[in-house]
């Protein structure tokens, strides 16, 4: 096996990666999902364009599935960055850094504002050169307190919106607001109530922070998978 089997990985992402860009959000962002493969032989050609770095970070997962998907979200990373860039270098040369509170980004066009997700069923990226993107997917069929959940990190108003209906409705929610947090470069230290969203009867930003404009400035999509949910928000810096 070669070091670097870039022509190997990206033509298994180019097969299995789908485009899940909505149709609202194509004239500014680009969203694509891949889901993991089972198939041992997959993990270790992403492997082979990892950093020694991220070799090492492998090594610290106490399962195998946690191996294995973050090789393959890694190297999935560094397949979606070689398209932005158009670039035919060997994926491991296809370099990613992230900022103090952890968004990727390409020194190569620091311009181009990435964001990535996953669950247990795949990984979903999505970039744009003229917003602030977030993305966020989750596995909706994990079992947990949803309404406690609600009641503990969102405003009381999602908060009985959970409660009055599916635990999807909580997932929702929940993507939408690290999607949020994501699309201005931050983390769920922010905490979650800095915005607020209302699914129906229309799908509306209602609060969002007022140093970054309000809740005009943002653009927020939800996208289902059949076993996941997931958002996408856009953040316009100029309006």
């Amino acid at each position: 096996m070669k070091r670097d089997d870039s022509d190997w990985v990206n033509d298994q992402f180019a097969a299995s990666a789908r485009d899940w860009t909505p149709v609202s959000a194509r004239h500014a962002a680009y969203v694509l999902y891949a889901p993991f493969s089972r198939d041992p032989e997959v993990s270790r050609r992403c492997g082979s364009v990892l950093s020694d770095a991220e070799l090492q970070r492998v090594d610290r997962f106490l399962t195998e599935d946690g191996k294995v998907q973050f090789q393959q979200r890694r190297a999935f990373r560094r397949y979606c960055g070689a398209c932005v860039l158009g670039s035919r270098r060997p994926l491991s040369q296809i370099v990613f850094q992230e900022t103090e509170k952890g968004r990727p980004y390409l020194p190569d066009l620091p311009n181009v504002w990435f964001s990535f997700s996953s669950c247990r069923f795949g990984v979903l990226a999505a970039w744009s050169s003229t917003h602030g993107v977030g993305i966020d997917l989750e596995d909706h069929t994990r079992n947990l307190e949803a309404t406690e959940l609600a009641r503990q990190f969102f405003s009381k108003a999602e908060a009985r919106a959970v409660e009055r209906a599916c635990p999807r409705t909580f997932f929702n929610l929940w993507t939408l607001k690290e999607a949020a947090l994501k699309s201005i470069g931050e983390g769920l230290s922010m905490g979650l109530d800095a915005f607020e969203f209302e699914l129906t009867p229309n799908l509306r930003v209602i609060r969002a922070p007022g140093n970054h404009g309000g809740p005009e400035r943002f653009i927020a999509q939800l996208i289902d998978g059949t076993d996941s949910c997931a958002a996408l928000v856009m953040f316009s810096a100029f309006r």
